[in-house]
């Protein structure tokens, strides 16, 4: 390799650690990957804008003999992956941080070939697409790969307005409803302006250009790795995300996905699953073995994104998706006979959870009435609590 690219590379590198330092503000995964045995590599994936970068800089800079640098750097087009961390490996440096790995063709195999080596440590990051258990070099045994999901609502606050809320379990949140509402009930409101601009960790100034173009990364270069994208496909991406964000809950299947789009049902089913694995489409699936479709939901803040290009979004979707976008990671799933002309229902852990408006009832006689604002008693719990589980 040519000095001068390496040259750039540590002056790169020692200038953007210096820089993510600065923010005393780390993600909730960053405590996780720094107790990850030193046996293992450490990936990050995750959707563009929820702070994959940052977190990587923050590691680097808290490590020793460390060294970052972007995949997708136009100076390492000419190199291999397995060169360029072989370079940084011969000057020194013994953990090396890659960020945007998957778009270095070959990745897999030269990390495989590096780990075997044992002569660097490597940190990285991609896309939510991902797949190291299913990759040829069969990296599931030496990579620990971990999620950085969108921002949560708690996250959000901490980084946006300067404070500092702790995590809560839902355990916390159900039996302690009425403590915690009475805790953080200044900040019940501000659900709303998360599902706008949160998730993604965007500046304020260009935060919906910077979103488009995020959107439009993922589709035309993350889900590239999964099947070829041609405009047809992209343009098909795009209506379908269109098409959920101004439906109500439960409206989309994919049998209309395929009348809207022109397309067979399979390849519906196709683009709904590349869609979730870049991060875009969140599936609730049946619980049990019921043979359903999914409800599908859009990983804030996506709908509001495009409610921007015509329409007034359902207000109940937007409550569905805040609830559903943090209960997730929880094993959720929706109940046999809920969907349309019934209420929206999800179950969690057992118990079974209504979402639902501030005047709104227990229709169906859940465990737990979900409500947007501050009314607790009687098993209801307020929608903006949800947001403190990661």
């Amino acid at each position: 390799m040519e000095e001068r690219v390496l040259s750039s590379i540590v002056s790169t590198s020692k200038r953007l650690m210096k820089w993510a330092s600065r923010f005393p503000r780390r993600r909730f995964l960053y405590d996780e990957l720094k107790g990850v045995d030193e046996e293992y590599y450490v990936g990050i994936k995750g959707i563009r804008g929820v702070g994959k970068t940052v977190l990587l800089l923050q590691l680097a800079f808290e490590t020793e003999k460390s060294v970052y640098f972007s995949a997708d750097s136009t100076l390492l087009k000419p190199y291999s992956l397995y060169e360029v961390v072989n370079e940084l490996a011969g000057m020194g440096f013994r953990n090396v941080f890659i960020d945007e790995i998957h778009r270095k063709a070959g990745w897999e195999e030269d990390l495989k070939t590096l780990y075997d080596e044992h002569g660097v440590r490597v940190f990285f990051s991609g896309s939510s697409a991902v797949d190291i258990v299913h990759s040829s070099a069969d990296l599931s045994r030496r990579v620990v790969l971990k999620e950085l999901p969108p921002a949560s609502f708690r996250e959000w606050l901490n980084v946006k307005r300067g404070t500092d809320l702790p995590r809560l379990s839902l355990d916390e949140i159900l039996s302690n409803t009425f403590e915690a509402t009475e805790l953080y009930m200044e900040y019940a409101s501000a659900w709303r302006e998360y599902m706008l601009r949160g998730g993604v960790l965007y500046p304020e100034g260009g935060f919906f250009d910077a979103l488009e173009n995020s959107i439009r990364k993922v589709i035309l270069e993350d889900m590239a790795s999964m099947r070829e994208v041609n405009v047809k496909y992209e343009e098909d991406a795009f209506r379908l995300l269109y098409l959920i964000a101004k439906s109500k809950p439960f409206e989309v299947n994919y049998s209309k996905i395929a009348r809207n789009l022109g397309v067979s049902k399979t390849l519906a089913v196709r683009l709904v699953s590349d869609l979730e694995k870049a991060g875009l489409v969140i599936r609730v699936l049946p619980c049990g073995n019921v043979r359903k479709e999914p409800k599908l939901y859009l990983t804030v803040p996506v709908r509001r994104f495009f409610e921007r290009k015509g329409f007034s979004v359902e207000l109940g979707a937007l409550r569905e998706e805040f609830f559903v976008n943090h209960a997730r990671h929880l094993g959720l799933c929706y109940p046999k006979g809920s969907g349309t002309g019934r209420k929206p229902d999800f179950v969690v852990n057992g118990k079974v959870f209504e979402v639902s408006g501030p005047g709104k009832g227990r229709g169906q006689r859940p465990d737990y009435v979900v409500s947007e604002g501050l009314l607790t008693g009687g098993n209801r719990v307020p929608l903006f609590l949800f947001g403190f589980l990661y």
